[in-house]
């Protein structure tokens, strides 16, 4: 006889993974919208019994906050290389998880108290990059503030018309639009510190 496992069973003994029910729950909330994803349409898609949501993910903002974390574990700027070109790579990784997930964006917007771990991470390394030069953490946060609400607008836009259109055809100009967008705001960055130097 074989031990099982804690929490309860699935409803039709099939097994299913955390990271198969955090896959289904992605791809329910970029189809149906934060309002879209409940515990018990996810368990009917998945085929299990919705108290093993529950018991993997405590409740919904759990689930959300899960995925979240799933989403944006690898965005992070590179180690090495300037600090502009490091604070524009992390930008457009970001960037690019916003246009591919945009619903999970929205659904953190609406629930301030999920904000993901990863999310605090990406916001404090890109402060962190931003206070290289030596300049008052206070300015720098305010510019990652402006630098990550540009990253969210522009990503955000991009999902839209993607939506709208049907497909993403229109990317790879958006992409180098928000580029350009990302390196005059962080060169307007670099010589506020010119002048609050001066």
């Amino acid at each position: 006889m074989t031990a099982r496992g804690r929490g309860r069973p699935p409803a039709d003994g099939k097994i299913v993974s955390p990271e198969s029910i955090l896959s289904e729950a992605l791809a329910m909330l970029e189809a149906d919208g934060h309002d879209g994803l409940t515990m018990r349409a996810l368990a009917t898609r998945v085929g299990i019994n919705p108290m093993t949501i529950y018991h993997h993910f405590k409740d919904r903002d759990g689930l959300i906050k899960a995925l979240a974390e799933k989403v944006y574990a690898g965005v992070s700027a590179p180690e090495v290389g300037d600090i502009l070109a490091r604070a524009r790579s992390l930008l457009a990784a970001y960037y690019a998880k916003v246009v591919l997930y945009p619903a999970l964006t929205l659904a953190i917007f609406a629930r301030p108290a999920i904000f993901p771990d990863h999310a605090k991470r990406i916001t404090g390394e890109l402060t962190s990059l931003l206070s290289e030069r030596n300049y008052s953490s206070e300015h720098s946060l305010r510019w990652t503030h402006i630098l990550v609400d540009y990253t969210h607008g522009a990503a955000l836009a991009v999902a839209i018309q993607n939506r709208s259109i049907g497909h993403h055809s229109s990317n790879e100009a958006m992409l180098s639009d928000f580029e350009s967008g990302v390196a005059a705001l962080l060169e307007a960055f670099w010589h506020s510190l010119d002048h609050r130097s001066a």
